[in-house]
């Protein structure tokens, strides 16, 4: 029993001297174990539970101010709801079909009160949560602010992040549809190398506008005191764990969505999980961020032989 002790003890300790051994010689690697040691130190997982409970609050709220918006501009321009379709689907594949968008949006007048009272609880609670978890991982502190002050700047960032990805969307379907129009002139719009040409194109537009996203969260929200320039390469490592989500939300959702052991909170469940994975990858990506500056672990450092140096003394 005590020499199969050994030898798992044996295992462990040559596994980490490996692991040390790589860290020195990959920068890479020894930035990406600081990173997961900062989320894991820090409780990243309980912290995005707490960011999606709120966010799962507001997410209703913010749709239905959404429709009561959209909702008057469906008499001036009846594209209007195509245009709030593309959005939702842009950052949660699969379910707008799921939402009775053109009937909650003739509602707006209800619409608008109900989600003005559950934005004044969940937005502002999804904003501050959010705010709280990223400086947990910044492992840094913020002056307290009055109540008053606190929901003003909370509702500032609600506000600007909520712009924010609408224009990207808007931004993305423009680009995507001027795209279309010149591969189209030249002719290259039936073509495998065009249809591929347009869909990397509309790859790269979204990495653009959601790595411009995730500079205002950590940035701005997330007060991160790191370079700019580190700021900007965490907002993009960011973007593209964020497309990766996108591209996996179609089959996550649609197992979620389709399982009738969920029945008709199928649509709930599958929101919780993307907002529960979109709120890890946020706080990945701050991790990330703020362990960027650190250099790699020092050697080891040998105990000296007291024996020696006393011989060597006077």
């Amino acid at each position: 029993m005590t020499s199969v002790q050994e030898r798992i003890v044996a295992i462990r300790e040559r596994g980490k001297a490996a692991i040390t051994s790589e860290r020195i010689r990959w920068p890479w690697f020894d930035h990406l174990i600081r990173t997961v040691q900062r989320y894991q130190l820090q409780s990243g997982d309980r912290l995005a539970g707490s960011v999606t409970y709120f966010a799962f609050l507001s997410f209703f709220p913010i749709i239905a101010l959404a429709f009561a918006v959209f909702g008057y501009f469906l008499s001036v321009r009846p594209d209007a709801i195509t245009t709030l379709q593309t959005a939702i689907n842009q950052y949660l594949p699969g379910l707008a079909d799921q939402l009775p968008i053109k009937e909650i949006a003739d509602s707006r007048g209800s619409a608008g009160v109900i989600g003005l009272f559950g934005l004044l609880y969940a937005g502002l609670g999804a904003i501050d949560a959010l705010r709280a978890a990223l400086r947990e991982m910044s492992m840094t502190a913020e002056p307290q602010l009055n109540f008053f002050l606190a929901k003003l700047r909370d509702l500032a960032a609600f506000v600007f992040v909520g712009i924010t990805m609408i224009a990207s969307v808007l931004v993305g379907g423009v680009a995507t549809q001027a795209g279309g129009f010149v591969a189209e002139q030249v002719g290259l719009s039936r073509s495998i190398a065009g249809s591929w040409t347009l869909w990397l194109f509309g790859l790269a537009v979204s990495l653009l506008a959601d790595t411009v996203l995730f500079v205002i969260i950590l940035r701005w929200m997330g007060r991160s005191r790191q370079p700019f320039k580190v700021v900007v390469r965490g907002a993009l490592l960011g973007a593209v764990g964020f497309g990766l989500l996108k591209q996996l939300a179609a089959l996550i959702l649609s197992r979620t969505l389709n399982n009738p052991i969920y029945g008709v909170f199928a649509v709930m469940v599958g929101l919780l999980i993307w907002i529960n994975l979109s709120a890890r990858v946020i706080l990945y990506a701050a991790a990330w961020t703020e362990t960027s500056r650190l250099g790699p672990p020092p050697d080891p450092t040998p105990i000296p032989d007291m024996g020696a140096l006393g011989k060597e003394s006077p």
